[in-house]
């Protein structure tokens, strides 16, 4: 941090300390350094104007709240978080092999002739442009893309660059999942800005019984959770080929942009029936299971927030009633439970001239959002599990993961070779008003992607599964059986890279298990390693590498 900053927070204390002698007196009122943040009032913050009385219409406009040091604390990380990120996290670049397919949500990116090696490296920068390192390149070869849909028989617990996989279509796949436009890096960063990005908020109606007008510093995993949700609706309504483009959407009301607004409307930042998914109504529910605003999230109390959310908002939105949301218990996902709950009885339409006691009825399949808790490690990821959590991100049916680093909630979208790529919740922005009908977008959707070696994720994750119909459930339980166990293939690979036999343990268990019946039948024949995974993420700091694409500034505590 240089020194232009610390005198600027040195201001903003002497302000706040001496605005009870001039709160009319706007002129004096310093300027927050924030790249990206709108200036701040030293003074004691009112609940009233345009942001808080007009977007939310909060009826108590003359509440105040009273500055403490809490309100401080949040201003403090909201400008540290906003320059951490807005120096590392968005204007840096990071660096995606040409030579190396990319894979994203079960999509692969990669081209199918060689480049030279002047042209073996790409940036994404801020504005969304890929830019070649080195010497002018070559004519660009036709580029591919490698759909793993549904139905096929996936191979991908092996490295995606060893499987040989050219093919740009499936036989037997659906004529959504086999969309093939602007591929190669283009259509990975189309692909990648579709995807929904949840960050920090500030500026939005207090949450109740606390003063937080922000989640900054504490909401982190929340958001990672919002944007795992995000995804799963985007699939639901809109499906896994449609791509999100600012430039069209802007001049027109199409269908889509219709259906794209309103999932994100779901997670505008107040406590309304409207938006269920809001930070307002997910804090809410963590109050059933002992949180409170402020608290830090582990990824399996999420999963569970979000469990409740999509139970009570079907109830409300007529667009949810069609979706379930299932939690593994105990890293173990019991068939019958999830048929219990998706599968619902329907009678079906009938003639008015057949009798009453004629009661047909049908079965209509729930989509289902299938969240599994794991902890693959104590301290440290087990790295016997790396090709399986890529592999996870390799399949059609996953939402991702949502994890991160120590104290560091990241989702996790995809992976090139040994870094996987990521969406950091950790930027700081304004609160939107989500009562406008053409509010903006382009603070919901990410131009960077960044990256970061598998290593250093925390071993305490949660991931993502969607299955439309009941046949893609059957196929996903039936495909997924031979990538959750690593032991033979990680021995494999480090037999290989060793040239001798590998001497470690033989035994491993997989990442978790599909159980037949219900959980009430089986919880106690489950084997001890799979009951009761730890909530929270690990606390303690791995040793950094500056290396890494965004490890060069090091991890911070707030005391």
């Amino acid at each position: 941090m240089n020194y232009d900053v610390l005198l600027n927070l040195r201001s903003t204390l002497r302000g706040s300390s001496n605005s009870g002698a001039s709160s009319s007196d706007q002129s004096n009122t310093p300027q927050s350094t924030a790249q990206n943040a709108a200036p701040h009032e030293a003074r004691p913050r009112i609940l009233q104007g345009v942001s808080a009385t007009n977007f939310y219409r909060n009826t108590n406009s003359s509440q105040s709240v009273k500055t403490t040091n809490d309100e401080l604390k949040g201003k403090f990380m909201s400008m540290w978080n906003n320059m951490k990120f807005g120096w590392t996290g968005v204007r840096t670049r990071t660096s995606f092999s040409k030579e190396q397919p990319v894979w994203l949500l079960g999509r692969c990116y990669h081209r199918k002739d060689p480049v030279c090696e002047e042209a073996s490296a790409v940036n994404f920068d801020l504005s969304g442009t890929i830019t070649t390192e080195g010497q002018i390149a070559p004519e660009e070869p036709t580029p591919i893309l490698t759909t793993i849909s549904p139905s096929a028989e996936p191979c991908l617990v092996s490295p995606a660059e060893e499987l040989g996989l050219d093919a740009a279509y499936e036989d037997n796949a659906s004529p959504d999942d086999n969309i093939c436009e602007d591929e190669g890096l283009e259509g990975f960063k189309r692909d990648f800005v579709t995807r929904i990005w949840m960050t920090y908020r500030e500026k939005f109606p207090l949450m109740n019984d606390s003063n937080y007008t922000s989640d900054c510093g504490w909401g982190c995993m929340i958001r990672s959770g919002q944007m795992l949700l995000a995804e799963a609706l985007v699939r639901h309504f809109l499906g896994r080929g449609w791509r999100f483009d600012p430039e069209i959407l802007i001049a027109t009301s199409s269908y889509e942009e219709a259906l794209h607004r309103r999932i994100i409307r779901w997670f505008g930042d107040v406590k309304s029936k409207n938006c269920p998914f809001s930070i307002h109504n997910l804090v809410q529910i963590g109050k059933e299971i002992g949180k409170k605003p402020g608290d830090w999230y582990g990824p399996n109390s999420v999963a569970h927030v979000i469990r409740t959310a999509m139970k009570k908002a079907s109830l409300e939105i007529a667009d949810l009633e069609n979706l379930n949301v299932y939690v593994a218990k105990d890293c173990a996902v019991y068939l019958q439970d999830i048929y219990d709950e998706c599968i619902v009885n329907e009678k079906l339409a009938k003639a008015p001239w057949k009798k009453e006691e004629d009661t047909s009825q049908g079965t209509h399949w729930k989509s289902l959002i299938l969240l599994v808790s794991l902890r693959l490690g104590t301290e440290r990821l087990n790295q016997i599990y790396g090709d399986c959590l890529k592999a996870m991100l390799s399949l059609e049916y996953c939402i991702g993961i949502i994890g991160g680093r120590p104290r560091h909630s990241l989702y996790f979208v995809g992976y090139q070779e040994d870094k996987l790529i990521h969406m950091d919740p950790h930027y700081v922005q304004d609160a939107v008003d989500m009562l406008q009908d053409d509010f903006l977008l382009n603070s919901f959707h990410c131009k960077s992607p960044r990256k970061m070696k598998l290593s250093k994720m925390d071993p305490s994750c949660c991931i993502g599964f969607y299955c439309k119909t009941r046949a893609d459930f059957d196929r996903f339980v039936s495909n997924i059986q031979q990538f959750l166990q690593p032991c033979k293939n990680w021995m494999d690979k480090q037999q290989a890279n060793s040239g001798r036999d590998y001497a470690g343990p033989d035994i491993s268990y997989p990442m978790f298990v599909f159980c037949k019946g219900r959980s009430k039948d089986h919880e106690s024949e489950l084997p001890r390693v799979y009951r009761s995974p730890v909530n929270v993420m690990s606390q303690s700091a791995y040793t950094t590498d500056a290396s890494d694409d965004d490890d060069g500034i090091e991890e911070f505590v707030f005391i």
